[in-house]
């Protein structure tokens, strides 16, 4: 058991340092708006986390894999997803210097959790991977959601401690990024990153 736990860490710990959609959803929210902002947004993807891993700990999203007809639907939503973001993340770039502010929207703000949290589920990959990594890890004679749940935990803490970094490293370079060029900048990026993303789903083949 100590061993599959281990193993699974590191490898969390790799896919963690992978980039990704997560990866560019809370750097434009460190570098754009608030450090609480950006610790909102990566609390809405590690919940995505534990709804994954409750499923795939339960066996309800072999579905992804099973059903090409519900894997191609969630495919579908979360590429317009990604495209609204992305999108919108452009045109807040396209506003003039004298617009352009840092926002410093509350701890709590349930929008900028909601969007971190769908970020990761209306990402099938996330789902398929948790069932197909999962169930190699948890003992036949444990109890499987509780099991699952506590790698998921694994996940989760690898990501928060990752991003945590992420975030305060960016904040100690705030005067940098709070400037309106770099700001448009940085929106700019992250809305092609978010894009780019969303294309790379929607052509990739199979599940």
């Amino acid at each position: 058991m100590l061993s599959s736990l281990i193993t699974f860490s590191i490898l969390a710990g790799i896919l963690v340092l992978i980039p990704g959609l997560d990866f560019a959803l809370v750097l434009r929210y460190a570098t754009t708006q608030s450090r609480s902002s950006a610790i909102v947004v990566m609390l809405g993807i590690t919940s995505g986390l534990f709804v994954w891993g409750a499923f795939a700990s339960l066996g309800i999203s072999a579905i992804l894999q099973t059903s090409q007809t519900a894997f191609s639907a969630l495919k579908i939503v979360g590429v317009l997803y990604m495209f609204w973001m992305g999108i919108g993340f452009i045109r807040s770039s396209l506003k003039k210097p004298e617009t352009l502010k840092v926002e410093t929207p509350h701890v709590g703000n349930s929008a900028t959790f909601t969007k971190g949290l769908l970020s990761n589920l209306l990402n099938p990959k996330a789902g398929v991977f948790y069932l197909s990594v999962l169930p190699q890890f948890i003992p036949a004679d444990s109890n499987h959601l509780l099991f699952g749940l506590a790698l998921t935990s694994i996940h989760a803490v690898i990501t928060i401690v990752y991003f945590v970094a992420l975030i305060f490293f960016i904040n100690t370079l705030k005067e940098f990024f709070t400037r309106a060029k770099v700001v448009k900048n940085m929106e700019r990026i992250s809305g092609v990153a978010v894009i780019g993303f969303g294309l790379k789903l929607l052509l990739s083949h199979g599940n």
